[in-house]
């Protein structure tokens, strides 16, 4: 496996066979640089597997998505069907990811 196809450590497999068809915002990203910053100054290592580092990627993860890819159907931390979002104690019915990332894509 090249470098480009390798998982990253904390936002997932971004470059491999099952991202081929993904629409990126630019490109897919690189976030080499950003781990070895991360690694170097984080103050806390959750056990591998641990709910903590679950949750940690999981965040990373979707972070990612939101800011790099133009299509809701090519996220893999959320069913565009069954996803709300609770902000400023407003608890909404339904908000699809589409309307997440309208609103999150306008802080770039």
């Amino acid at each position: 496996m090249s470098s480009a196809e390798e998982d990253d450590p904390y936002h997932g497999k971004m470059h491999g066979e099952s991202d081929k068809n993904t629409v990126w915002r630019h490109s897919a990203p690189f976030y080499t640089e950003v781990n070895a910053l991360f690694v170097n100054t984080r103050t806390k290592v959750w056990g591998e597997g641990s709910l903590e580092e679950t949750v940690q990627n999981l965040v990373k993860t979707w972070e990612m998505e939101l800011s790099h890819k133009t299509r809701v159907d090519d996220f893999k931390t959320t069913i565009p069907n069954n996803f709300s979002l609770k902000v400023n104690g407003i608890n909404p019915e339904y908000s699809p990811p589409s309307l997440v990332f309208f609103f999150f894509s306008k802080l770039y």
